[in-house]
């Protein structure tokens, strides 16, 4: 019986230091691309920005979700005239080429990597220092969702009232008082998530497309939706973010409620017809919530989508920034 419980203690051990392996490492990152604009890094951060083409004076500032980088916005706006800004999430590696990298001496962001209102920040410092439009769409999908919401909570009069016409497109959004899909939000699987997460992680760094293709967020499914996707193990520097990522997803839903959407004259909460990753009926219900205190938010239900819209179907997308 001895014999068995040192075997366990062993077994246990090395569970751990495997854990602590791919929790503390220093992860590369993908093969980057070539970006037809600027790149800038500040602080933990890179943003890209092209400018506005054709005497437009529109600026659409867009923030990915959680594993995500800024490319998942660049098909979509390939297209528009309006000033494109991309910011990545924080101690995320740059998709892009970073040769012609500009540092910015911005103020120190006082908030801890790997929250959202340390992102929130930073979007509030793009919004005072990088955007030239006069009218500006603030874009975020999935945990860039909850991100645009905080820049309008640290910052209303950036977002409402100002020299800025500021309107937020919150695509399969983190909400206020909403939550992960299934039982990831409970106590208990929630601490066994943030215990597994850096393991699943690195051993997805090399899955196949095959192995990619069975998880259900990724139905329906396409290229472009497969190209994106295949970065997520990737994109993260280090695993240690993404648990702060995921603690503070669930801190930040708790804490805050409706309230969060009076910042804005303008909020599009856009749902996809069935969601994977969030929870759409609590989603769903924050932003009936929101729309109960702020007649500007409307709430846009999708067709043949998942947690992806703007890849999966992306004329929802369009149709909203055309407006």
């Amino acid at each position: 019986m001895s014999t068995f419980f040192i075997l366990c203690a062993i077994l246990l051990l090395a569970l751990h230091a495997y854990r602590t392996y791919w929790t503390r490492r220093e992860l590369p990152g993908a093969q980057q691309r070539v970006f037809a604009g600027e790149l800038f890094h500040v602080g933990a951060s890179f943003i890209a920005r092209r400018h506005a083409r054709a005497g437009s004076r529109k600026t659409i500032v867009c923030f990915p979700g959680f594993l995500e980088d800024m490319r998942y916005f660049e098909a979509l706006y390939e297209d528009t005239d309006s000033e494109l800004i991309l910011v990545n999430n924080a101690n995320y590696h740059s998709p892009y080429d970073q040769s012609r990298l500009v540092s910015l001496g911005w103020p120190v962001n006082p908030y801890a990597i790997g929250t959202i209102e340390h992102d929130g920040y930073l979007l509030s410092q793009v919004l005072e220092h990088l955007v030239s439009g006069d009218e500006v769409i603030l874009h975020g999908h999935s945990r860039g969702g909850a991100v645009v919401l905080e820049c309008g909570r640290q910052n209303p009069q950036l977002v409402s009232g100002g020299a800025l016409q500021v309107s937020a497109i919150l695509e399969a959004p983190v909400l206020p008082q909403a939550r992960t899909v299934g039982r990831g939000s409970e106590p208990i699987p929630f601490r066994l998530i943030c215990y597994f997460m850096p393991i699943v992680l690195g051993l997805g760094r090399n899955a196949s497309v095959e192995k990619l293709l069975k998880q259900p967020m990724m139905q329906p499914c396409n290229d472009l939706k497969i190209d994106i996707c295949r970065s997520i193990y990737t994109n993260p520097r280090s695993y240690s973010t993404c648990i702060t990522n995921i603690k503070s997803i669930r801190n930040w839903q708790r804490a805050h409620d409706a309230q969060l959407y009076q910042s804005f004259d303008r909020v599009t909460v856009v749902v996809g017809a069935v969601d994977h990753v969030l929870d759409n009926r609590s989603m769903l219900l924050s932003a009936e919530a929101g729309r109960a205190l702020n007649a500007g938010v409307t709430i846009l239900q999708t067709q043949n989508t998942n947690h992806f819209p703007s890849l999966e179907q992306p004329h929802y997308l369009h149709t909203l920034t055309a407006t």
